[in-house]
């Protein structure tokens, strides 16, 4: 019938809104998770190149003839038995290598050789001041680094194997450094003639050139935020600077990332390694991709900590929208035009039908024939979608939600939702309610489905009004997130 007309064009056009704007949002959300897993693994494959180097270098240095003949002085007392060269011109050789080789790379910052030693005392230390080169540190400023928790990892490794500090401020005698300086250590035992270890080679390297390598992928993405965290969640890269390396700096004011994010599953097959992560401090929320942990295993030997791409969920609505309302408008454009052809159709029977009974015949066909071509119109909608009045008879219904519910079209219509369903959730009731004043309702709940998964089903609930504006009934409408 006619007066059912407008209140399907609203459930028509509330379908197709929501649809396009859900379709629209997987797919920006598969768009950005596809281009922020590129730039993930392009940045990690520029770190894993650059320890790569930095791996050859360490064995590079543990391997010269200088470590060596150091090896031979100091068990001959200072002086090299099977060649007559005292400890202190094998020192000098080292120190020229390294000055040579080191001086010309920026990213390394100290070369030392720590005696195997219960002491672990330093043996040669060489340093670059800031903006400095590499100078040799006074015999009497060596320190013992026994204390220092990454000798216990050092003390354990087998020769030609590497170890990889985390990323921290660099320490010098047990105090941190300053200005501060975000330090990776890596290390390797030196052997003698016979093999065994006399020494460990440790050099430091500037992390902050790393860190950069990881971000730098991104730079041409202004509206992403990166954040690089250790294993304990503290923060190495964030994008207000004063919360890094507080953990070193200020621990009372060290804020981790699962102190600062609450991470939960936006539900999207199209994007499943996307998730949404809402601030603590503001409430905010972000889109987030969270790296891999063990692509760092790959080449660090340990896990050395994370790092998360976000991206302002606000601003991705604002791509969702510009992506969704030309496609919308349409969509709408098309179903008007569609809708006032069947209008005049509808018009058109309707005025049969009212002529046949001023002839004072029946004119049941022409009812059946509109109601008919109004229930197929319902019933084919792709989601779970009724229409009741305003006592919450069922005025129509469509397919899905009679798959959903287990039940048959014609066993619902005229019938009482409140009657067939005395145990819907009392939450769900109040939103019923509130629709049946006039208010809308848009919300997504965790149920168990028929076969025990957990899922996500987004409801909308509006009301739909009569010509003089009351409100007639309300039309439900829901769907299963993970079906999208």
């Amino acid at each position: 019938m006619l007066k059912y007309l407008v209140p399907v064009f609203v459930v028509f056009l509330l379908v197709s809104h929501y649809l396009v704007f859900h379709i629209a949002e997987l797919e920006v959300a598969a768009n950005y998770e596809a281009k922020i897993l590129v730039g993930t693994r392009s940045s990690e494959q520029v770190v894993r190149e650059k320890f790569q180097i930095t791996r050859d270098e360490l064995l590079f240095f543990s391997r010269l003839s200088a470590t060596h003949g150091m090896a031979r002085a100091l068990a001959g007392g200072g002086v090299d038995q099977s060649t007559g060269v005292v400890m202190e011109d094998w020192i000098r050789n080292f120190n020229d290598v390294a000055f040579q080789y080191a001086n010309a790379k920026e990213r390394i910052l100290q070369i030392r050789i720590i005696l195997a030693n219960e002491s672990a005392d330093e043996f040669i230390k060489l340093k670059r001041p800031p903006r400095g080169v590499l100078k040799r540190i006074p015999e009497d400023e060596l320190q013992s680094k026994a204390g220092y928790p990454y000798m216990a990892s050092v003390r354990n490794l087998p020769l030609n194997e590497v170890y990889w500090s985390l990323i921290e401020l660099n320490l010098e005698h047990g105090q941190v450094e300053m200005p501060p300086q975000p330090t990776i250590r890596g290390a390797t035992p030196i052997a003698d003639d016979d093999g065994d270890i006399w020494a460990y080679l440790v050099i430091n390297y500037d992390a902050a050139i790393i860190l950069k390598d990881l971000t730098d992928t991104f730079s041409d993405a202004p509206q992403f935020d990166i954040y690089s965290f250790n294993p304990d969640g503290h923060y190495i890269v964030h994008p207000e600077p004063g919360k890094v390396f507080l953990d070193q700096l200020r621990p009372d004011q060290a804020m981790t990332y699962d102190q600062e994010f609450v991470l939960s599953n936006p539900g999207w097959r199209s994007a499943p390694q996307l998730l949404l992560a809402t601030s603590r401090v503001d409430g905010s929320q972000d889109i987030v991709l969270l790296s891999n942990p063990e692509a760092y295993e790959t080449y660090t030997n340990n896990e050395r900590g994370k790092f998360a791409i976000h991206l302002s969920l606000m601003r991705f609505q604002e791509i969702v929208s510009e992506n969704s309302w030309y496609v919308l408008v349409r969509v709408w454009a098309g179903a008007l035009l569609f809708f006032a052809f069947l209008g005049l159709i509808m018009t058109r029977i309707v005025r049969q039908r009212d002529l046949a009974e001023a002839l004072g015949l029946q004119g049941e066909w022409g009812r059946a024939e509109s109601d008919a071509l109004i229930s197929l119109m319902l019933q084919k909608l792709p989601v779970a979608m009724a229409m009741f009045d305003a006592n919450m008879h069922y005025l129509a219904v469509s397919e899905r939600w009679c798959q959903e519910y287990g039940v048959q079209a014609k066993d619902l219509i005229g019938k009482d939702h409140k009657a067939l369903f005395p145990h819907t959730r009392n939450a769900v009731r109040t939103l019923y309610q509130q629709a049946l004043e006039g208010k809308s309702a848009d919300v997504t709940q965790r149920l168990i489905d028929e076969a025990g998964d957990d899922v996500s089903v987004r409801w909308r609930i509006e009301p739909w009004h009569a010509v003089d504006g009351s409100v007639a009934g309300i039309v439900v409408l829901s769907y299963r997130v993970e079906d999208y």
